[in-house]
């Protein structure tokens, strides 16, 4: 008999919409339903030149996980073979599901930088919509010591509810923009000027776009305030920027300014 998403696993998923576990949890969640190792949630927004990847958990390796995230929102979701599904004349309300092994992936660079470095066998796609924008919830079966096939009976028989719990969690997120997690941030300043800044920079101007303050960096990283002060002036000099602002709109569009 399936596992389903039964009451006291609704309770858990609900009660952490709009929260930071809330990745863990569906993580979890996914894993005891359908055997996914590792999930990653998209949500494609028109109002963006490119979607964002609201959080990768599970069992991939945080470093690959998060370049993989990155590559994915900047310059892979063009060869997305989903994308058809999510195009903006596609309204269907009702989440679809495909569920695909790598080796039937046809795109060979897509199938190596997303999958195959992962050590990805297997994908299902949960395809849904919020507010009218498309997501898609993607569930991975890793080449691990469990070598069942993913399951995707329980999100046949509950997708209805899944999505719901996810358009209420993107909904959310849109709203108090809580897809700017530390990982995150510090993949998206890597990617745009990495090259430019030290490892310490890079440390102080995540947790300036994530609106710490400079005696919260200083706490958070064991430094002096001057200290900080010193790394943002840096930081700001090498990648041409002078506030804050810029600095926030940097990591959004992922690229320097010049």
């Amino acid at each position: 008999m399936n596992p389903t998403l039964d009451q006291s696993s609704l309770a858990t998923l609900i009660s952490s919409v709009g929260q930071c576990r809330f990745d863990r949890v569906l993580a979890d969640t996914m894993h005891k339903l359908t055997g996914a190792d590792h999930c990653v949630l998209v949500s494609y927004p028109a109002y963006l030149k490119h979607p964002f990847t609201l959080f990768s958990a599970g069992s991939i390796r945080e470093p690959l996980a998060q370049e993989c995230r990155r590559l994915y929102d900047e310059v892979f979701y063009l060869r997305d073979p989903n994308l058809g599904l999510m195009a903006a004349g596609d309204r269907k309300t009702e989440p679809r599901i495909r569920q695909v092994q790598v080796d039937e992936f046809y795109d060979q660079e897509y199938r190596h930088q997303l999958m195959e470095r992962c050590d990805i066998r297997e994908k299902i796609a949960f395809i849904g919509q919020s507010n009218g924008q498309p997501f898609c919830l993607n569930l991975y079966r890793v080449n691990t010591a469990t070598r069942r096939n993913l399951d995707s009976g329980p999100l046949e028989e509950g997708g209805a509810v899944l999505a719901s719990i996810l358009e209420r969690h993107i909904a959310f997120a849109g709203q108090q923009q809580v897809r700017f997690d530390l990982p995150w941030v510090m993949s998206r300043l890597q990617g745009a000027c990495g090259q430019l800044l030290t490892a310490r920079e890079l440390d102080v101007g995540a947790r300036i776009v994530l609106g710490y303050n400079s005696e919260a960096i200083a706490l958070d990283l064991d430094i002096s305030v001057n200290t900080v002060l010193t790394h943002r002036r840096h930081l700001y000099e090498k990648v041409g920027i002078g506030t804050q602002n810029q600095l926030f709109a940097l990591v959004v569009e992922g690229r320097l300014p010049f």
